[in-house]
């Protein structure tokens, strides 16, 4: 149970302060921190936008009273000391996945609409790194004393190689417990494995279809496909979720399906695969063309794996999914990314023995570009317990704690967990994107609440004998 007293000084001061909450995430939200590489320098190694927004929450803290320090611009860190060195962690990621189209308000300033937050990072992660980053500064306000350094690890590379986490691990301990909020309540306590893979075609040579680019990452439903192929636009038909234009000799041949993150494909829909169905309904490509297209209605027609013989599930886990993230034409060479988050009935050997045989089968060459295992915590063990207790006793939501497809911070640390600030299973209402979508919104009052959470949280968290 709370204390009724430390439940009134929690509203007290998520009343005072919502408002530069709310500020602080704009500050960060105005920042368009996507990975460029093409641009990174020595002190921005992602890029400018990480950087700037990685400057921007450091000062943040600083203002907040915190120790904080930039780690050559590849990871941050704020520190409030307490009587060891030993620390209690929180990591939090400032890069965002890139913007996309279809936004009906400014995805890089914060909209308020229906009780929602809406731009680009408000719920991944810049707008829960900020709440947790509030009930720190509600018990430094509050004159506590602890006997472990809370410290706060600010990440700037989690949505495309988590080379942040390697740089710090480098050279910093593990905290020696941690949550990252950027999943959801109650806990999650154990992530799919990851593999991902590139397919490259053979060479086209005299190609019907001159460009075909799709998809913004790799770890999301890509929500538009752009095709330049010989035709003559005119003579094309109408089909849904397609728009086709003429310029010159060529028709531009337009996709539009729905972008979500890779992790939970079910609420998207693949352009890239509105568009390979267009072209070959219409018999648009080449043979070598229409093969490859095949091989393509192969892998991304579903997103359960289940065209390669991957669909699985276990214990404890929702299925396999796999997603393709993007398609390029480069030189006379279609390449095309997939994503696959898997369960512990299934092994990366598994995979990769399928995905070769459906390269090979198609006369493709396949590469694995990333793989990484199933993680998974003690969900009895007290650091766990210590946070769902947390959840649980400012909510009065009794839901259990669970396993998720996405990947996060948590499954690079020895004793971590996500934690919040969304609730599993809760829906947005119409309108309202979720991680990674257009019109990315999240709800103030959940992020209320997760202040709320994350302040009891680091006070239990502080008691265990650590």
């Amino acid at each position: 149970m709370v204390d009724e007293a430390l439940l009134k000084e929690l509203d007290e001061y998520i009343d005072a302060n919502w408002n530069q909450v709310v500020q602080d995430i704009t500050t960060l939200v105005r920042i368009e921190s996507v990975e460029d590489m093409a641009h990174g320098a020595e002190g921005a190694p992602y890029g400018p936008g990480p950087k700037k927004a990685l400057s921007a929450a450091l000062d943040i803290c600083r203002g907040y009273g915190f120790d904080a320090h930039d780690c050559e611009g590849y990871v941050g860190y704020a520190d409030w000391k307490g009587a060891s060195d030993t620390q209690v962690g929180i990591i939090g990621h400032l890069d965002v996945v890139p913007l996309g189209t279809g936004w009906s308000v400014d995805p890089l300033d914060v909209t308020r609409r229906d009780g929602y937050l809406m731009g680009r990072g408000t719920s991944d992660d810049k707008g829960p790194l900020m709440a947790s980053i509030h009930a720190a500064r509600f018990w430094k306000q509050r004159g506590t004393s602890f006997p472990y350094t809370l410290r706060f690890i600010l990440g700037a590379n989690e949505e495309t190689g988590l080379r942040d986490v390697k740089y710090y691990r480098n050279r910093f301990a593990d905290p020696a417990v941690l949550f990252t909020p950027d999943v959801a309540f109650p806990v999650c306590y154990g992530e799919k494995g990851g593999y991902d893979a590139t397919f490259t075609s053979a060479p086209m040579e005299d190609g019907n279809i001159v460009d075909f680019e799709g998809g913004l990452a790799v770890n999301a439903v890509p929500g538009t496909a752009r095709v330049v192929v010989k035709a003559d636009a005119s003579l094309l038909p109408a089909a849904d979720r397609i728009a086709v234009s003429q310029k010159g000799d060529y028709a531009i041949i337009q996709a539009m399906g729905v972008q979500s993150h890779a992790a939970y494909p079910q609420g998207g829909l693949s352009a890239i695969h509105i568009a390979v169905r267009y072209l070959l309904e219409n018999d648009l490509g080449t043979q070598a063309e229409a093969d490859w297209l095949r091989f393509l209605e192969t892998l991304i027609s579903t997103s359960d794996g289940s065209g390669v013989g991957l669909q699985s599930c276990a214990g404890g886990f929702d299925a396999l999914t796999m997603v393709g993230g993007m398609i390029r034409k480069i030189d006379d060479r279609f390449v095309q990314t997939i994503d696959i988050r898997f369960t512990p009935a299934t092994s990366p050997e598994d995979i990769e023995r399928a995905l070769r045989m459906a390269a090979d089968n198609a006369g493709v060459s396949f590469a694995c570009d990333l793989c990484r295992p199933v993680f998974l915590m003690d969900r009895e063990s007290p650091f766990v317990q210590a946070l769902l207790s947390s959840y649980r006793d400012i909510t009065g939501d009794m839901q259990e704690p669970f396993t998720l497809g996405g990947a996060t911070y948590a499954r690079e640390f020895t004793t971590a967990a996500g934690f919040g600030a969304d609730v599993f299973g809760s829906e947005r209402p119409k309108g309202i994107g979720a991680m990674h979508a257009v019109d990315e919104g999240m709800s103030e009052e959940m992020l209320k609440n997760a202040f709320k959470v994350y302040a009891l949280a680091i006070g239990r968290l502080m008691e265990l004998d650590l």
